[in-house]
C-alpha cells in the first residue's frame, strides 16, 4: 500500500506485495464465539500493533479445502 498521494486510485499503477507468512493466534471463550486474530510473522513494534484482522473463528476455513 502506499502513501503517495499521486498513486492513490490510479489504475494503471500496477502495485506488487511480496507473499507474507502469516500467524494465527485462537482464542477460545465460554458462551461466545472464539475469535481468530491474523498477523504476519515477524513483525514489532508498531507494524506489530496495526497489522492484524480478527475475526469469528467460525468463518475461518482452511486453505487447502477452498482451492
Amino acid at each position: 500500500m502506499s502513501l503517495d498521494p499521486d498513486g492513490a486510485g490510479n489504475a494503471t499503477t500496477e502495485r506488487t506485495q511480496a507473499p507474507h507468512d502469516l500467524s494465527m493466534t485462537v482464542v477460545e471463550y465460554t458462551g461466545e464465539p472464539d475469535r481468530c486474530t491474523v498477523s504476519p510473522r515477524g513483525l514489532s513494534g508498531i507494524a506489530k500493533l496495526s497489522t492484524w484482522i480478527t475475526v469469528d473463528k467460525a468463518v475461518v476455513v482452511d486453505l487447502n479445502t477452498m482451492r
